[in-house]
């Protein structure tokens, strides 16, 4: 097999996988089932992907890449803090919860260590949001006596908070909606 056909083979596993996760779940991820809509042997499905651990930490990075670093696009591409804000809640509350609940309530349930290893990421565009705030706070765009990494840091400790209760995805985008908007209005962003 060529390097190029086990890669194109590689993806389309990735993404089978990562369907089925999104459908029904950690659980609902059978490796037979894999093979079968991969049109591979099951054999063949782990000389391609390795472990299903290792299956499952590339899709939690593609849950990470998808639903958090799109979404922090905004951060990077718009310089006004309540239009890259609005922007950032609006992709965030529309696409990622669920996403979010399976990543940390399944996921990192299951793998801790993969939990680890994505949140190394997490750090550094955190760091990034963190940075362009302190800019926006410097320029005088958003209110000057605020602590903005606290703000960020209390911002991810409701988001925290909120996936892992049992809510609905509806409560929990609606109390994490309230609390955002309350923390952010705080920091003087008009959302």
């Amino acid at each position: 097999m060529a390097k190029t056909d086990k890669i194109e083979i590689k993806e389309r596993v990735t993404n089978v996988a990562y369907e089925m996760i999104m459908k029904f779940g950690l659980r609902g991820l059978n490796m037979v089932e894999l093979a079968r809509e991969s049109g591979l042997a099951k054999a063949t499905l782990y000389k391609i992907i390795g472990t299903k651990e290792d299956l499952i930490r590339q899709i939690a990075f593609r849950i990470f890449e998808v639903n958090f670093i799109k979404m922090l696009e905004p951060f990077r591409l718009i310089d006004d803090p309540s239009k890259a804000t609005q922007e950032f809640l609006d992709n965030y509350f529309d696409y990622a919860i669920q996403a979010q609940k399976i990543l940390v309530q399944q996921i990192y349930r299951e793998y801790p260590l993969i939990e680890k290893e994505v949140d190394q990421e997490f750090k550094v565009e955190t760091e990034f949001v963190i940075q362009r705030y302190k800019q926006w706070q410097s320029e005088g765009l958003i209110r000057q006596d605020i602590n903005v990494e606290y703000c960020i840091d209390a911002l991810q400790h409701l988001n925290e908070f909120y996936v892992v209760e049992n809510y609905s995805e509806e409560e929990t985008i609606a109390r994490l909606r309230a609390s955002f908007t309350c923390v952010l209005r705080g920091m003087g962003i008009e959302i």
